[in-house]
């Protein structure tokens, strides 16, 4: 009877020392016997530890951000974007305090602020569609613009003073509210205003350490000159002028003054101490203004010599006095961020013809020879779509011709001479260029195809034809782009604008 008598003492004794053992084990101790309710944080699904209330920590949070509230002035501060907290159910007591697990966030991640993002979808833009200077990829990078901002009064604000910076107020409110003056005799009225890019809005937690724009100023300097960094601000000195000013900044004066909406015209006058901002332009997105114009051009008369044999050498009369003529020309025109992109003669009549000067002059054989040292390069009327001179931070060293005609219409030697180049160019598009007298060389770019009209070593004479205008290379529309040089281009030559020669 007695053989079973250890073995139940053994398990008693165990018991017992299992029961000691178990009460004086920490591990034991902390595990609660009902389970607890806390809120579990997780950072970027990671989690960080365990709180009492969801509620008290955005409270600490929005009460210990004062200066995110004061810089952005903001009424609440929000939860970085990548904290997710979950109510949880746990036998774990372990839960820490708010101002610790505040510690932790803000070391490791950005809060937060309600605003909204701004994408600015430029994929349909024309600007992509016919610019061949930029490669497919730079294209697919900045094709989406996405930038934030506190309200979506900032954006439309912004967007207006980027517009206003190719109008002026007066145009932009009359086309605004329909009450454009009609053309009567001549004029222009704005058929069409916009910006080239599809724009939408989001509501957003904006992390405070992404640039935010809180002003239409800061927001406009953007929109303008993009991510450009070599943007500054120029003070007037005495002596400067439009031209000066934009010249030491290789800027032109309509870049100065797109990039400055405030000095209003060409005609400004500047003070000393103004502040001026500089830079290259390299707007976000395009603003396209298409308009209805009617000019009269004057077409300037030409002088015809006539060589009488029977008169001494010396001898000179002039037979009909020139006078100018005038033509009416109606355009349309299409302009991308101040620069003419298309441009389109509708209409031409003839208000007073033209009448050239004839001048005799002694001679021993008599002779008719066209008149001035220079002849234009394309057919009259014509427009100047794009000046000599700096041109979005690089020198065009020509001017850019719409005739009339347009595309297919002849280029004319300027001046008698050898031609020297007919090529292609990725840049130049098909191109001639001709040797004069004197060390002077012209060039015709962006013709339709390789000159059919003559080739390398014939000998022009001014007024010849050697071209048709085109829109090959790096070209967004149909135009005859036309350089004179004193000296080879590009090697040791100097480019002169070209209307100071007629």
């Amino acid at each position: 009877m007695n053989n079973n008598k250890y073995p139940i003492v053994g398990i008693l004794i165990a018991f017992v020392i299992s029961l000691v053992l178990t009460m004086f084990n920490p591990d034991v101790l902390s595990k609660s016997k009902t389970p607890v309710e806390a809120y579990r944080v997780y950072l970027k699904g990671e989690s960080i530890g365990l709180i009492n209330s969801e509620t008290e920590l955005y409270a600490y949070i929005n009460e210990k951000q004062q200066d995110i509230k004061d810089k952005y002035h903001v009424d609440n501060v929000y939860v970085p974007n990548d904290i997710n907290v979950v109510k949880d159910v746990t036998y774990d007591e372990n839960v820490m305090s708010i101002a610790d697990i505040y510690n932790v966030i803000n070391r490791k991640t950005p809060f937060t602020i309600k605003g909204y993002v701004v994408t600015i979808d430029k994929t349909n833009a024309e600007e992509y569609i016919n610019d061949t200077d930029v490669t497919e990829t730079d294209k697919e990078k900045s094709k989406i613009v996405k930038l934030n901002v506190l309200d979506t009064n900032i954006y439309y604000g912004a967007a207006k003073k980027v517009l206003l910076s190719f109008v002026t107020e007066e145009e932009y409110n009359n086309y605004d509210n329909d009450t454009q003056s009609p053309i009567v005799d001549t004029g222009e009225i704005i058929e069409n205003l916009y910006i080239d890019a599809y724009t939408t809005f989001k509501d957003a937690y904006i992390p405070v350490n992404e640039k935010i724009y809180t002003t239409e100023e800061d927001l406009t300097e953007y929109l303008l000159f993009g991510d450009n960094g070599d943007m500054s601000t120029y003070v007037v000195k005495d002596g400067d002028t439009l031209e000066s000013v934009a010249e030491a900044n290789k800027m032109n004066v309509n870049e100065l003054l797109i990039a400055n909406s405030s000095l209003g015209s060409a005609n400004a006058l500047l003070y000393t101490g103004q502040k001026l901002t500089v830079g290259v332009l390299d707007p976000v997105f395009s603003t396209v203004e298409e308009i209805h114009k009617v000019e009269d051009q004057t077409i300037a008369y030409k002088t015809e010599y006539i060589y009488d044999n029977s008169q001494m050498v010396g001898y000179q009369k002039v037979q009909t006095k020139g006078s100018n003529g005038v033509t009416r020309v109606t355009q349309k025109i299409k302009s991308i961020n101040g620069e003419i992109s298309q441009m389109v003669f509708t209409n031409t009549e003839v208000i007073r013809p033209v009448t050239n000067e004839v001048i005799v002059k002694g001679g021993k054989k008599p002779v008719i020879v066209s008149a001035g040292n220079w002849g234009w390069p394309c057919n009259i009327p014509y427009r100047v779509t794009s000046p000599w001179g700096w041109r979005w931070g690089r020198m065009h060293n020509g001017v850019d011709l719409y005739p009339s005609g347009g595309y297919g219409s002849p280029i004319y030697a300027a001046k008698p001479g050898v031609v020297t180049e007919i090529k292609y160019d990725a840049s130049l598009g098909n191109y001639v260029e001709i040797k004069h007298e004197n060390g002077y060389y012209t060039r015709y770019l962006h013709m339709a195809s390789l000159s059919r009209y003559v080739k390398v070593g014939d000998s022009v004479v001014m007024g010849q034809t050697i071209g048709d205008v085109g829109n090959s290379g790096a070209s967004q529309g149909a135009h005859l782009h036309f350089e004179i040089w004193d000296g080879k281009p590009y090697k040791g030559g100097q480019s002169y604008n070209p209307l100071l020669f007629y």
